[in-house]
């Protein structure tokens, strides 16, 4: 008899990949799968079945070089190729292997090539199929140094961190200097870099033993210094003059510094020249897109012999114009100091706010355009001066915009229960964020409300560590400029509003980075980006994905009235004019959604093509999706390709308000266009009331009829329904589904597959382990069999 999967691994595939001499990991949880839009547990934030879990992992010298899928021996090996390629892409790791436990498929990613090989390849095999040399009784020991583990957090390395310190520990021991990671903010740069340093000390790999770590405000330095209090207080030294003219800049492990302290004068010399060229072994560079290739480049020049590792989310590229790719024009030398890639190469990793999302690590985000009529049409003065969105505030002053901008979004979070979410607002100036802040105060009743937070803000620093504190506390809305953008970490964010023209996508990505963080202290499951400004126009789907939807509103038209201009007592030498009495109005919004493809499309529009999917793939009828949905294995195969074609029934239940309804049905009602739509519940209480001839067959029992004066209608207690003793049969087993399929109306039909859910307290107390059921039931075939059975009798089509 062939061996079952679980079967095949342990005795055919485990032994063999030892005696290749493969370090093992079974069972890699890559992520928990997408954030469901809805619900209101923490149970049911994440659908179990949507982890994505590889077979294995396999590494070599604590090196990551490999994943394996797995099937059983009667199965074709072939049928794991893909999945291993997809879960290996994932990881950016380039060999994957797909077996049976007789045939070993072999495929390079990279290439796209693959063999059949009668015996998994070995490690070295690998190794030498790369290319590389590795200089491995240095890097040996920073490959197998274990990770740090806090005592109280018990915060544990996620597999994309891991694989990029793999992938940068890799690159340096091939002798590059230089190198690159790219990871989406909220996915743990610094936690990263942290674990890379703790490997590469404890594993004693560097020199001298001394990290440098740059960046260029105080708020991220401080951040950084906290993130590695696992380092003993008198191994960590913030570097700044005082700190030199003490003596104490070189008694340490980890250096903590901001450009403008290292470039300021002391004693004749800059800061950083107070230590030698080669006194740090590695040189972090945080934020490695902004002014550390400007002004203060010789720092990194200095320290130039160093390993150095660039951090980023928004790497920085100079894009040539039209006129300058005709004349074929190199970048300048400032240029080049500028250009991210330029100065590392090319990322060794890249962890996308896309990839992120889809893994479970951060949250997906939905997006409403919303446009007054005058940004939609423009404000002509009296002096016929024409002013555009990209004016308003800058060159002129709207109040009525302003008001009507804080009364639309006032509106809007009262429509959506958003009033008491956190809310970062991004303004133009401070004197454009105190009159939003001021609006929203107003409006709410409630003077704590809303506060400015910019740097002209005595007690800003404050305000903004009160805003940070995950809970209820006060303001609940941080009106600012752009002083939140960066090493500032709310993860309770749940709306992010522009109000402000935006040109930089760096600028951009960093602003709306402020709410993709999850936090299920406050069930946080998406969030929003309210856009007055077309600030939205600078999404990247390729790195970011998209957004869950977008709605684009449409503002009615209303003729400006005259203005009278004033001075701006924020700016006297240049006074702005103000548009007084401007009628500013706000129409409805029309919605539109996207997922994956980077495409974004009116709702209807892409419920068309979800439609023509799912109309596809079922045959055309609404029976053949269903009998995908009965067979464990064609679901799992439906879910994955509509995962492929960006198809989130989470999202449409979110839409719909479907809390709790089958995946099946919500699938239904998007490819059918079903007006009454089933939840898990009718199909079981229809299973009982309509097909009681059936199981009455199945379990040989005979049930009253609700003419049996006797028998109280509704009663729901099997054991005691049989007319005659001798008329009992498997009657047990009545009670026995009964509790299944209550279980089923609250989780889904994927848990009554599982043997572990037999487990539960309501399954145990009424008969017993898994192993007395199953003894009890005729077998665990025949518990299976039934189970098939009863699945055929629950998904059928009830509602048109």
């Amino acid at each position: 008899m062939p061996l079952n999967e679980r079967e095949t691994r342990q005795q055919l595939i485990d032994p063999k990949l030892e005696t290749a001499g493969w370090e093992i990991q079974r069972e890699l949880r890559i992520g928990p799968g997408r954030v469901n839009f809805s619900g209101d547990s923490a149970e049911s934030m994440y659908d179990s079945t949507q982890a994505i879990i590889a077979d294995y992992l396999l590494r070599y010298r604590g090196v990551p070089l490999a994943v394996l899928e797995a099937k059983a021996e009667s199965v074709p090996a072939e049928n794991a190729v893909q999945q291993g390629s997809r879960y290996a892409n994932r990881l950016m790791i380039r060999f994957s292997i797909a077996s049976n436990g007789h045939d070993w498929i072999l495929t390079d990613n990279q290439t796209g090539d693959y063999e059949t090989l009668s015996a998994p390849p070995t490690p070295e095999e690998l190794v030498a199929r790369m290319g590389v040399s590795i200089d491995w009784d240095r890097w040996e020991g920073a490959f197998a140094a274990s990770f740090h583990v806090d005592q109280v957090t018990r915060k544990k390395i996620r597999p994309y961190q891991e694989m990029a310190i793999a992938k940068t520990l890799w690159e340096f021991a091939q002798g590059t200097d230089r190198a690159l990671l790219l990871m989406a903010t909220g996915t743990g740069k610094t936690f990263t870099v942290f674990q890379l340093i703790w490997k590469l000390i404890n594993g004693g790999t560097l020199q001298r033993q001394n990290v440098l770590f740059l960046t260029d405000r105080n708020s991220l330095k401080d951040q950084a210094y906290r993130a590695f209090s696992a380092f003993d207080s008198n191994e960590r030294v913030k570097i700044d003059k005082a700190t030199v003219k003490d003596g104490k800049h070189q008694v340490g492990k980890l250096f903590f510094a901001n450009y403008q302290n290292l470039d300021e004068d002391l004693d004749g010399k800059k800061v950083y020249e107070h230590y030698d060229a080669d006194f740090f072994d590695l040189v972090i560079i945080d934020e490695c897109h902004r002014s550390g290739f400007g002004d203060w480049f010789g720092v990194l020049e200095h320290f130039g012999s160093a390993l150095q590792l660039g951090l980023t989310a928004t790497p920085r590229e100079f894009e040539e114009d039209d006129e300058s790719k005709k004349q074929r024009r190199p970048l300048t030398p400032e240029e080049q100091r500028r250009e991210t890639y330029h100065y590392f190469g090319e990322p060794i990793f890249t962890y996308s706010l896309k990839r992120a999302i889809d893994d479970g690590y951060l949250v997906p985000y939905l997006l409403e355009e919303r446009v007054t009529n005058i940004d939609k049409d423009g404000y002509t003065a009296e002096d016929g001066t024409r002013y555009e969105t990209k004016n308003f505030e800058r060159d002129i002053i709207v109040p009525t915009r302003t008001e009507a901008i804080a009364k639309d979004l006032w509106d809007v979070f009262g429509k959506y229960d958003l009033r008491d979410e956190k809310t970062i607002i991004f303004c133009v100036n401070d004197t454009h964020a105190s009159k939003m802040a001021a609006e929203l105060r107003r409006l709410s009743g409630d003077p704590s409300y809303a506060a400015r937070i910019t740097r002209s803000e005595r007690n800003s620093h404050q305000l903004e560590r009160n805003f940070a504190i995950v809970g209820n506390g006060k303001p609940r809305v941080a009106v600012t400029v752009d002083l939140l953008t960066t090493g500032f970490d709310a993860p309770d964010v749940k709306n992010i509003v522009f109000v402000r023209p935006i040109k930089s996508s760096i600028l951009y990505k960093q602003m709306k980075g402020r709410g993709t963080r999850l936090c299920e202290d406050v069930n946080k499951r998406y969030f929003t980006i309210f856009d007055y400004s077309g600030a939205s126009a600078l999404e990247d789907a390729e790195f970011d994905g998209h957004p869950a939807n977008k709605q684009s509103g449409k503002l009615s038209q209303s003729k400006p009235k005259p203005k009278t201009p004033a001075g701006d007592d924020e700016d006297p030498e240049t006074p702005k004019p103000v548009a007084e009495n401007v009628h500013v109005v706000m129409s409805e919004t029309n919605r539109s959604i996207s997922f994956g493809d980077g495409q974004w499309m009116p709702f209807d529009e892409y419920a068309e093509k979800s439609r023509e999917f799912i109309q596809n793939v079922s045959t055309g009828s609404l029976t053949g999706l269903l009998d995908i949905w009965i067979d464990k294995n064609s679901r799992q195969e439906l879910r994955e390709e509509l995962g492929d074609q960006d198809i989130y029934t989470s999202a449409f239940r979110h839409y719909f308000d479907l809390p709790d309804t089958d995946d099946v049905d919500v699938l239904a009602k998007i490819g059918f266009e079903l007006t009454q739509v089933p939840t898990r519940t009718d199909r079981v209480t229809r299973f009982w009331e309509q097909d009681d001839q059936w199981y009455e067959s199945q379990f040989g029992v005979v049930l009253p009829k609700p003419n049996d004066a006797n028998i109280a209608l509704g009663n729901n207690d099997f054991s005691l329904a049989a007319e005659r003793p001798e008329d009992n049969g498997d009657l047990w087993k009545m009670d026995f589904w009964r509790t299944a399929l209550d279980h089923y109306s609250l989780f889904g039909i994927d848990d009554l597959e599982q043997a572990r859910t037999y487990s539960a307290p309501q399954f145990v107390d009424q008969f017993g382990s898994f192993q007395s059921l199953a003894k009890r039931y005729g077998g665990a075939p025949k518990l299976k069999s039934d189970l098939e059975a009863v699945k055929k009798h629950l998904y059928v089509e009830m509602a048109k």
